[in-house]
Formats: C-alpha cells, structure tokens, sequence
C-alpha cells in the first residue's frame, strides 16, 4: 500500500521507496529508511500532502512522492 492510501492517526512501517536515486538521498537523509517506523498526522485538500511524523520531525509530502513510498500499518 502507499503512503496516502493510509488514515490520519496511523502507524505504518516503510517498505520501500519507489524514487528516483536524487529523492531517495533526500529523503533518506530525512529518515525515510526501509523499516523505519512513521505516523500520519493530516493531509491536505484533496489529499494534494501529507504531514508525517518521523522520528520526532514533521515532514510534509507532495502527492507525487508519497505515492512512491510503499508502506504497512503496524
């Protein structure tokens, strides 16, 4: 499942990363690592970002890169 198929309030584990090797540095950088743990905290109008928690920082997300992120719920 990706990042926005998942409900504000979630946990879910990331899987895998489905980006090109620029926005995968970046957002490996960011914490964005194969079975490193996130919680969904909103999305924006028509789901266009989503705001995660990961590892204490809040991140915002277009829709074009979370739907690269494969993840499961916890």
């Amino acid at each position: 499942m990706c990042l926005l198929e998942m409900k504000v309030g979630e946990m879910v584990v990331i899987d895998m990363l489905n980006v090109d090797k620029k926005l995968k540095k970046r957002l490996n950088s960011l914490g964005f690592i194969r079975n490193n743990a996130l919680c969904i905290k909103r999305f924006g109008l028509f789901k266009s970002t989503v705001q995660v928690m990961i590892n204490r920082s809040f991140i915002a997300l277009r829709k074009d890169e979370a739907k690269l992120i494969e993840v499961h719920k916890i």
